[in-house]
């Protein structure tokens, strides 16, 4: 079913506010009048976007998964929002018709209730309908956690002695750390997650409990919907797997050398598989799981159970986690379908993988890839979907205030620190302890205060395609200053930008309501 408006307005009156369909799609705010850019590269439009749905590359035309608005310069003007996500992915597109606007809300999945409002107050329209869209799917938003994660630092080349070291040393500098998460590296491939990579030194479950000792939780990466083509796992049950039109494992995206294998939720066997796999990773003594990848449950290719939906194969999946898991356990999801993820996960990366520089401009530009890791793409998607917090936790990813193997100047840090406390929801770093000076420390330690989530005063474009202006301050994630506001900074209410000076008490003095 595809539901139709049009407004009688002249597109170049209106911006256009969009979220992408998973945790790393570019969500932004933007002229009506502009382009909304698809990735050149087709890898990139599997494992950033919704190859269903893709961005669609023309002027004045614009998607947008679940939520959508339109915004005059008053503040006003129209959101749209589906109601439920559980079975349905809604597909919303903007276009510019001459004097006029079209709209257009497709539904792939069973008919659900779709929202379309007029107001004189968009921002709080569109809290409004998404917190009804989380009660509606019994969102989970339990308190916030201080993690510490091995990938940004160690990547896939971390061991147990890593993890290890680190947790001593951060209780030896009290830094105030609930979970230390073991992140890829530590298996034999995608899919053989019970099997250890030999340079890991050790087991995966031979950390809990040392970690226990030190007084942390233990939590445990996985790309659970993912197998490598060369795994045992894709050896052994080729018919648990996402197929082609021609009846062969569909392969997508291009990671850890190539593409990769996806489950096929539908499928009974594979779905005790998960359960399984969750369950045992509890019996190790991981009650954290953050699981990765989520996407490729969702992907287009043919069933075991054609006539499941998208977004309910999706849903059966995670909920396979989430039953080996237990109630009790911490659910972070990450490249996950944003919204059909609500009531199952406790907490959700909202934006793409931040970096130690601020931005890559020739895969982002040249290549049209908004999904692209890099700090400033972090910023601009994170900063709007400000009103996620009403689905689940936010996991604005890691502050990365270390000065070594990092790009990053100081007022470039002060806006990482800035979205962190505009967000709020989870604190994580991904620092090798050791590495960090006093000054380091004592930004990491500003980082991970928890603070509540800010709201927007208005919605502009003019610090840069994303929602600049709140009650703490101000940013511009541009290249060039916006006013009397320096390019790539913060600006505290009241205050001068974050980070403009080498001055650690610079960078750790940041206002509050």
């Amino acid at each position: 079913m595809t539901h139709h408006f049009t407004l009688n307005i002249d597109p170049a009156d209106l911006l256009v506010l969009t979220n992408g369909y998973q945790s790393w799609s570019e969500a932004e705010l933007r002229p009506l009048q502009g382009t909304q850019v698809r990735a050149k590269l087709h890898w990139m439009t599997e494992q950033g976007q919704d190859p269903a749905f893709p961005p669609s590359d023309e002027a004045g035309v614009w998607r947008s998964h679940t939520l959508v608005a339109l915004v005059r310069e008053n503040g006003g003007g129209w959101v749209g929002c589906a109601l439920d996500a559980a079975r349905t992915f809604a597909h919303w597109e903007v276009r510019a018709a001459g004097d006029r606007v079209e709209v257009s809300c497709a539904l792939e999945g069973p008919e659900v209730e779709v929202a379309w409002e007029e107001t004189d107050d968009v921002i709080a329209a569109v809290e409004r309908l998404s917190a009804q869209l989380g009660q509606n799917m019994g969102a989970r938003t339990p308190a916030p956690l201080r993690v510490w994660c091995s990938w940004y630092s160690y990547f896939r080349e971390v061991t147990l002695g890593d993890m290890l070291d680190n947790a001593r040393l951060a209780l030896e500098k009290d830094l105030p750390f609930d979970v230390f998460q073991l992140d890829d590296g530590f298996q034999a491939g995608l899919g053989d997650w019970f099997d250890a990579d030999p340079t890991f030194g050790g087991h995966a479950r031979e950390l809990p409990a040392q970690l226990a000792e030190l007084g942390y939780r233990a939590g445990l990466w996985l790309a659970p919907f993912l197998v490598g083509p060369n795994s045992r796992l894709f050896a052994a049950h080729p018919e648990w797997l996402l197929k082609d039109a021609a009846s062969a494992p569909l392969l997508l995206g291009d990671n850890w050398g190539g593409p990769y294998a996806a489950l096929d939720t539908t499928h009974p066997e594979a779905l005790a598989w998960l359960r399984d796999l969750a369950a045992t990773c509890r019996e190790w003594g991981y009650d954290y799981l953050k699981i990765d990848f989520l996407y490729a449950a969702a992907f287009p290719g043919v069933r075991h159970d054609p006539s499941v939906s998208r977004a309910q194969a999706y849903r059966m999946g995670l909920q396979a986690i989430r039953d080996g898991l237990g109630e009790d356990g911490f659910l972070l999801a990450c490249g996950a379908p944003v919204a059909a993820s609500i009531g199952i996960v406790d907490a959700m990366r909202t934006g793409p993988d931040v970096t130690p520089f601020w931005d890559d401009e020739p895969r982002r530009v040249l290549l049209a890839d908004g999904a692209v890791p890099s700090t400033r793409s972090a910023l601009q998607t994170t900063l709007a979907r400000w009103y996620q917090h009403a689905w689940y936790q936010p996991d604005p990813d890691v502050m990365i205030a270390r000065r070594e193997l990092s790009l990053l100047r100081d007022h470039e840090r002060g806006a990482m620190l800035g979205m962190l406390d505009t967000i709020g929801g989870l604190r994580a770093s991904s620092d090798p302890i050791a590495m960090l000076g006093e000054d380091d420390l004592a930004l990491l330690r500003r980082s991970l205060d928890i603070t509540a989530p800010d709201r927007p005063v208005a919605l502009t474009t003019a610090g840069g395609p994303t929602v600049t202006q709140w009650t703490r301050g101000t940013f511009n994630i541009g290249d060039r200053p916006s006013g009397d506001l320096p390019a790539r900074s913060f600006r505290a209410a009241g205050g001068q930008s974050v980070g403009l000076n080498t001055e650690a008490q610079t960078l750790v003095e940041l206002a509050h309501d």
